[in-house]
């Protein structure tokens, strides 16, 4: 069987998981306990834009700490909140365009995976809509009850490492990504294949030949 990857937020939707879980929280939750979160993780930022923090630690910490907002959380209260967060932000938000080229792939017989750092059951549901498997980054739940997010999270090595775990015998015909967490994923495809990329990202495809899809219209 071949397979062709891609990551979701920034690739193949503009909708981003950690904006629309700041929508839920301030609208569903505690908006107090919100902005105090972000007014404790703010200082951070200019760091890591300078080069000063080390932006895949800086991830990893932020998710770890986002996680913790939603301590407690049974499954399905997860799920509902998941949901919301693909129906409301990142499906609405889907270049269709994209979504149609992959699944291109899907009639052709070739498998589609959908790979990223977002929690496990945003990607699950997200994929669900094309049929496609998932890779996200793993929740923990002790006695149902939403304790933490297991790390390495999935984002830049480990992106390609669990395609590579969980695929080995396939051939990686081609991969889609928009950022530099992306570029091992994309690095192990036989057609890497940059997305609206960052500045980062667009100097390496451009430098290698990789073909690059800006959005339509």
């Amino acid at each position: 069987m071949s397979i062709v990857v891609s990551d979701i937020e920034g690739t193949i939707t503009t909708g981003s998981s950690w904006k629309a879980l700041q929508r839920y929280y301030l609208t569903y939750l505690n908006p107090w306990m919100y902005r105090f979160f972000i007014l404790r993780w703010l200082p951070r930022y200019p760091l890591i834009q300078a080069g000063i923090l080390n932006k895949e630690k800086a991830i990893t910490e932020w998710m770890h700490r986002e996680i913790n907002l939603l301590k407690g959380s049974s499954p399905d209260e997860f799920k509902k909140i998941a949901e919301w967060i693909v129906e409301n932000e990142m499906w609405s938000q889907r270049r269709k365009y994209l979504i149609k080229e992959l699944e291109e792939y899907n009639t052709s017989g070739i498998r589609i995976v959908l790979v990223s750092s977002a929690y496990q059951p945003l990607v699950d549901l997200f994929a669900g809509h094309i049929g496609a498997d998932s890779i996200g980054s793993s929740l923990i739940f002790q006695e149902k009850k939403l304790t933490g997010v297991e790390t390495p999270i999935n984002a830049y090595q480990q992106k390609a490492d669990n395609i590579l775990t969980r695929y080995k015998n396939e051939k990686i015909v081609a991969a889609y990504g928009d950022t530099m967490s992306d570029l091992p994923m994309l690095e192990i495809s036989e057609e890497p294949i940059a997305v609206t990329p960052s500045p980062e990202l667009r100097k390496i495809a451009e430098h290698r030949g990789w073909r690059i899809i800006e959005d339509q219209g």
